[in-house]
């Protein structure tokens, strides 16, 4: 028993003593925990950081207390404990083997033994209790300190491994910007030895990816962690896009590339030198093809021909129309003869003016043809007729020339003149036309000059044996317009309200018919957009547009079909804005037409329409020729702009106002802005939440920011002669999803004690899904969404702009929203509004101008009166041709204007003359009319036969063009008719007091 109790004495003991050595072997592992620490901030250079400076504090703490208990060296008093700790169980250990062993004869024996190991154990053990009661006190204060610091400094030791951490380090900013400064070489400046300044350079620009892969980023002077390469901490290699992106020809890869021209060079010069270089290259490489989808300058060069085509049959008929009425070749040569020497004249005006050869300029070449030969019609027509009247041929050729000099002089200034307002017009229209303007006053200017000059003197040549011939066609025709004439005459009212009635109608019916820019043009190319459905791969859609182009490679006529992802497209039409983060659902086709006949190709149009019908994708097919950038220029379709504030009222406004526009009869497919929202993720950060825990909205955006940028374009380097850009990529940004966005934390440092912690985003901010603008609008400073319609082919633009405009006034647009409309019929009211004007002012410009030349004011009102006659005739020809007005009918107009009062004006003033001559005021009527409708036919007759061709649209491209010479042909027709009759009515109603005639005599001043 007494054995047994010892054991439990001594197992008692054995625990207190353990007990106290495991406390002092945490303090002993902690204080050499603290000295790593504090090692490990020194070789990183941290010792003025917070982690070193509270690791030193805690070192001083536990070394205080040590001394407190008196303990001078740690692992000596460990080692004494462990001594005794081993003694004590030694002892226990043979305790409880004797007790195993024990009998009654050996008892006084154990007792003894006992007694001996008591006193040999007790003297040490004691000794060491001693020293512990002592200290006991002390050290469990001390205790006590340390395991409520022992939590800080392990988020110390914790916070200092995590400063060591490369990943602070290997950031996709610091790589970046080491990459970028790495490959660097620029001039420093200059250094000046023995009178040479030597040039100083810095660096040298990274050359092969071998060096990008082998940079170094950073060596922190750790020996266990060594230099770190960027092949440490990245995966370098060079790729391409070629599985990113789809481009085919006829059912092959290609690779699509686009030209622009420099600013000097014409378009049409620019294409045939690629074109050389192409060929060029395909000889020079085997199997290499080079196939243009869209050719500027082709284009060009074909309707240049057509107009040129043209411009010739025109002045092939005016010289015909001569010499049907003279029937002599006599004056048709010499006629004939100012046309060229007119071009000619008008070519070096243009050249030295830096009007270009282009399709409008050619335009009013060809437009001037038939009106170039007026001036000399008109001349030769009065030689001829005095020379019949007897006169020699040199006084016939002076005095035919000077007798109609001012006549012609006037009437050719009006219809310069006409276009000199163009100037005010700003845009497109200006653009367009400005050349057409100056090309006719060149030509005209040119034909004014040679009528008084080249025609007079060479009839006082070729005439001098001319005889007069029997018109008995023309005799029939003069004796019927004179007794019309006097029927008028008698019949004035009448004559007067049947125009007016014609003028009304046709303005009427004209305007029902709606508006337009510029008619469709027949081109040899088809643009074919297609927009996959939203869930389509790169895969899906190659595999649909594959199958969609070998099926319109077979239609008959077809002979190139090219397809590409939409996002080059700008590029491809010269416009700019390819590249970037492509839609791999939106898909531009070319469709390249071998017959360019404008039947074939709408023919073509209808089958691909038809083909396409029932697809599971949106489609629109459009003509692509040189002038689809004026369809862009311009606006296509309808189109209105949201203004406002708040975007997601706008946005709610637009989706309800495309609702109400797609009820609307003629509309085709409605898209906007609102086809281009996206959905997105919407943190609104709470900010009283977010400054509690230490953030500040723009922190939370950095972070954020930081953590989802996936690539950054670092700098570019050269290998091989090509260009490659050098990208940083992070790979865990790149794999980030919705959900980890909704738990990303946020990390701040406390700066009451320095202490780290995390907040979840979702703590501090409230987290919503909506859809958001890919981009936000803005017009004068003003946030808009747009709201774009197309038109179907069978209905007008305008008239359906105006459906849509009051279909939306019955929308009620909540507040702080505003509506513009743009699109095309903006565009072409901007453009018919600025060519009224400029016709209103035109026609002010004629009066002044006919006011000179009569010295009257009443002489040029009745001239006047032929415009009306003019645009009533235009109006009806488009209505017969089924022409919309448009601004290319317009500018017909406004030629018109000068050209018809040339009738009125050579008229009236032969009027004026015989009746200076002494002529009863309506016998000089009829006779004037009779002189003059012979080379009023013959004028009239040549333009109207030199714009035919362009009326008819023969060729590529007249189409374009068609509505000025429809307009002027029609104008020409009515009016010249009606002038003959109408205007010498006005003048016997008008004219009622007898002429004033000044005589030569009354002009010269009289001596005293």
């Amino acid at each position: 028993l007494a054995m047994v109790k010892q054991i439990e004495e001594l197992s008692a003991q054995l625990a207190e003593l353990e007990e106290k050595y495991d406390q002092l072997s945490q303090l002993k592992a902690a204080r050499d925990g603290l000295i790593a620490q504090i090692a490990l901030l020194k070789e990183q250079g941290q010792e003025n950081s917070v982690a070193y400076i509270q690791a030193v504090a805690a070192l001083e703490l536990i070394d205080v207390s040590l001394s407190v208990m008196g303990i001078d060296d740690l692992d000596a008093v460990l080692a004494q404990l462990s001594d005794g700790i081993e003694e004590i169980k030694g002892g226990i250990a043979q305790l409880e083997a004797m007790i195993e062993q024990l009998d009654p004869s050996s008892i006084n024996d154990a007792l003894l033994l006992i007694s001996e190991m008591e006193t040999a154990g007790n003297s040490k053990i004691y000794s060491s209790l001693t020293e512990l009661a002592v200290t006991e006190g002390t050290l469990d204060s001390t205790l006590v300190q340390l395991r409520s610091s022992l939590s800080e400094i392990e988020d110390n030791v914790q916070g200092a491994y995590d400063k060591a951490d490369m990943n602070e380090m290997v950031t996709i900013d610091n790589v970046s910007s080491i990459l970028a400064a790495q490959n660097f070489s620029m001039p420093a400046g200059y250094v000046e030895q023995g009178g040479i300044d030597y040039l100083v350079r810095v660096g040298d620009k990274i050359n092969t990816s071998d060096e990008v892969k082998n940079m170094l980023l950073f060596d922190i002077g750790l020996s266990d962690v060594g230099p770190i390469y960027l092949s440490d901490v990245a995966d370098v290699f060079v790729i391409d896009n070629s599985a990113e992106i789809y481009a085919k020809i006829d059912g092959r890869d290609g690779v699509v590339l686009s030209f622009n021209k420099q600013s000097n060079y014409a378009t049409a010069e620019t294409s045939a030198f690629i074109s050389k270089k192409f060929a060029d290259l395909e000889e020079k490489y085997d199997g290499l093809t080079f196939t243009p989808l869209m050719d500027q300058g082709d284009y060009i060069n074909v309707v240049v021909g057509t107009v040129m085509n043209n411009l010739l049959i025109g002045a092939v008929l005016a010289i015909i129309i001569l010499l049907f009425f003279l029937k002599d070749i006599r004056p048709t040569f010499i006629v004939a003869c100012s046309i060229p020497i007119s071009v000619t004249f008008a070519l070096v005006l243009m050249y030295f003016s830096g009007v270009s050869l282009n399709v409008f300029s050619l335009a009013g070449l060809a437009v001037g043809v038939g009106m170039l030969v007026d001036n000399s019609i008109v001349v030769i027509e009065n030689i001829y007729r005095l020379r019949a009247n007897g006169m020699s041929a040199v006084r016939a050729a002076v005095s035919g020339a000077g007798q109609v000099a001012g006549a012609i002089t006037a009437s050719t200034l009006t219809t310069i003149c006409v276009f000199f307002p163009i100037v005010f017009v700003d845009g497109l229209t200006k653009q367009l036309f400005s050349d057409m303007a100056l090309t006719i006053a060149y030509s005209l200017l040119a034909s004014l000059l040679i009528a008084l000059t080249l025609i007079p003197a060479m009839s006082s040549g070729l005439l001098e044996k001319a005889k007069p011939k029997k018109h008995n066609t023309f005799d029939a025709v003069l004796k019927g317009y004179e007794k019309g004439l006097r029927f008028v005459l008698k019949h004035r009212v009448l004559t007067i309200v049947i125009p007016v009635v014609l003028l009304v109608a046709s303005v009427a019916l004209a305007l029902a018919q709606g508006f337009s820019y510029m008619p469709d043009a027949t081109s040899t190319e088809l643009m074919i957009s297609l927009q996959m459905p939203e869930d389509y791969t790169l895969q899906d859609t190659e595999t649909s547009t594959d199958a969609l182009a070998e099926q319109i490679g077979q239609i008959p006529g077809v002979e190139t079909v090219g397809a590409m992802l939409s996002g080059g497209l700008g590029d491809i039409i010269g416009l700019g804005g390819g590249g970037g983060n492509e839609d791999v659902t939106s898909i531009v086709l070319y469709v390249l037409i071998s017959d360019a006949r404008g039947v074939n190709g709408k023919h073509i149009e209808k089958e691909i329409g038809t083909l396409l019908e029932g697809a599971e994708y949106e489609y629109s097919i459009s003509g692509s020729s040189s002038m689809g950038s004026v369809s862009m220029l311009s606006g296509s379709g309808f189109s209105m702009r949201i203004y406002g504030k708040d975007l997601d009222e706008m946005q709610r406004a637009a989706k309800e106002l495309g609702d109400v526009i797609q009820t609307v009869e003629g509309v085709g497919e409605v898209t906007g802005s609102i086809d281009d929202a996206t959905p997105e993720i919407r943190i609104s950060v709470n900010k009283e939440k977010a400054m509690a825990e230490g953030f500040t909205v723009a922190q939370v955006y950095a972070a954020l920011s930081n953590a989802l940028r996936i690539e950054r374009t670092a700098t570019s380097i050269t290998e091989e002669g090509f260009t490659l850009n050098v990208d940083v990529i992070s790979g865990k940004a790149r794999d980030m999803t919705v959900e980890d966005i909704r738990k990303f934390e946020l990390s701040t440092t406390s700066m009451i004690d320095g202490a780290k912690k995390t907040v979840k985003i979702g703590d501090i901010a409230t987290i919503t899904e909506a859809e958001s603008l890919s981009a936000i609008s803005r017009s004068e400073q003003r946030r808009y969404v747009s709201v774009d319609a197309t038109i179907l082919s069978d209905y007008n633009v305008s008239l359906v702009s105006t459906d849509i405009q009051r279909a939306i006034r019955g929308y009620n647009l909540p507040s702080g929203l505003s509506i513009e409309y743009a699109g095309e019929n903006e565009t072409i009211m901007k453009a018919i509004k600025s060519l009224f004007g400029v016709l209103m002012l035109g026609i002010v410009i004629v009066y002044l101008i006919m006011v000179a030349q009569f010295q009257s004011l009443l002489s040029p009102f009745i001239v006047l009166f032929t415009i009306p006659l003019a645009i009533t005739g235009g109006l009806l020809a488009l209505l017969i041709t089924r022409f919309e007005i448009s601004v290319v009918a317009m500018v017909g107009f406004v030629m018109l204007v000068g050209v018809i009062v040339n009738n009125g004006i050579v008229l009236v003033d032969y009027i004026n003359q015989l009746r200076a001559d002494g002529m009863e005021k309506r016998e000089a009527i009829i006779q004037a009319g009779i002189a003059r409708l012979r080379p009023v036919l013959m004028t009239a007759l040549t333009t109207i036969l030199g714009l035919l061709p362009l009326a008819i649209g023969f060729g590529i491209g007249a189409e374009m063009l068609q509505p000025v010479a429809v307009v002027c042909i029609g104008g020409l027709v009515y009016a010249t008719f009606m002038t003959m009759f109408v205007v010498p009515v006005l003048y016997d109603g008008l004219h009622r007091k007898a002429l004033r005639v000044v005589k030569s005599e009354d002009l010269i001043i009289a001596d005293e």
